[in-house]
């Protein structure tokens, strides 16, 4: 057990933990992870779950969050009580009620190649004048833009996109939105024509069809109500944007890393990460910057392989259990005597049966038509 632990220079003691991530050949990385005493867990789990720059995550994404960095005994039993117990996330959030299975269809194949767009609204008018909040997402990485909106004008929402999206990280093969009038106008149609994107609608009263941008608009709107510290939420488009670089700065469950990686190829460093020291400081002073940039290239390829392989695996299970339930409720609503009957043959609505055709002949059985015919049977 001990040589898991290794004393640095300055007097602390580092944890060798192994890395979420790949190395050259495919195997688990050791990481340096800093031993925390039982005096200062409460302050790291509250920098790392109740601050603004955390913004109050999951039991799950606390703990990649905890863990990324840093090590005690017990560390996730203490993370789930201390999210558990947190006041702000049992009375803001709430799980729902009703869940409905995503089709998951479409499948991205690279970053920013398919985008959903949704709205937010109506929200409080703030100080600013902002009513309404555009959200995109990538549907590779999971990535979150946010822009806070006074005018909710197809116009403005063409040059929301343009400047959220387009400029930042060029334009998307696929847009997914709902049937919005604002989406579905020929300003934005022509704007989504104009960068050869093709612009796709989901069926009305549909949601699951654009599951994951629906799941975001409410993380983002519980992680304002918890920080918002006007009254009247008259404060939210001052405190969204850093609830968003909370967000994409989480773990992912279903890609098993953050959107903020796989965006970009490096970990945000958050402001506990800057103050903590380093074993490694120093060393990245005389590191050769192409020789980073060509490791850390190399590192988010596999993180996309793997997230593109991890994504995939979850819509297969999803069908699965789709298919499954699916079954049971079939078979629960066949009679048994029906199970095993011989097909029945359908007739065509046209066809006529076999009494009618009696009737028919016996009424005008006799009878001379109007080209001296007799009709008989």
């Amino acid at each position: 057990m001990a040589d898991k632990f290794v004393l640095s220079e300055d007097g602390l003691l580092y944890f060798l933990g192994a890395n979420r991530r790949w190395g050259r050949d495919r195997t688990e990385e050791t990481t340096l992870r800093l031993v925390v005493p039982t005096t200062m867990v409460q302050e790291i789990l509250q920098n790392c779950h109740d601050s603004l720059e955390e913004g109050h995550q999951g039991i799950v994404r606390t703990y990649h969050r905890v863990k990324a960095d840093y090590y005690w005994k017990g560390l996730f039993a203490y993370v789930e009580k201390h999210v558990r117990s947190c006041p702000d996330c049992s009375s803001s959030k709430s799980r729902p009620h009703l869940r409905g299975y995503s089709p998951g269809n479409i499948l991205a194949e690279r970053p920013f190649q398919m985008l959903s767009m949704d709205f937010v609204i109506p929200l409080p008018k703030t100080r600013r004048g902002n009513t309404a909040l555009l959200l995109f997402q990538c549907a590779f990485t999971g990535f979150v833009m946010g822009k806070a909106m006074a005018d909710t004008s197809a116009l403005r929402v063409a040059q929301a996109f343009e400047e959220c999206v387009y400029r930042r990280y060029g334009a998307p093969s696929l847009i997914r939105h709902d049937r919005d009038p604002r989406f579905m106008s020929e300003v934005f149609q022509a704007f989504a024509k104009m960068m050869q994107s093709m612009s796709r609608a989901t069926l009305s009263y549909r949601p699951q069809a654009n599951g994951q941008q629906e799941r975001s608009v409410k993380t983002v709107i519980q992680s304002v109500r918890v920080y918002a510290e006007d009254p009247l939420h008259q404060d939210w488009d001052e405190i969204v944007e850093k609830l968003i670089f909370a967000i994409n700065n989480s773990h992912d469950s279903t890609r098993k890393d953050t959107p903020f990686y796989l965006v970009h190829g490096w970990d945000a460093r958050s402001t506990l990460r800057a103050m903590s020291s380093s074993l490694k400081r120093g060393v990245s002073r005389q590191s050769d910057a192409l020789a980073w940039r060509r490791e850390a290239n190399r590192q988010q390829e596999i993180a996309l392989g793997m997230a593109k392989e991890y994504q995939a695996t979850e819509k297969a299970r999803r069908a699965q259990k789709h298919n499954e339930s699916l079954s049971r409720a079939e078979r629960a609503t066949v009679p048994e005597s029906t199970r095993t009957a011989s097909p029945v043959t359908l007739r065509s609505p046209m066809t006529p049966t076999r009494a009618h055709q009696t009737r028919t002949r016996s009424r005008y059985s006799g009878l001379e038509t109007e080209h001296g015919c007799t009709w008989n049977e």
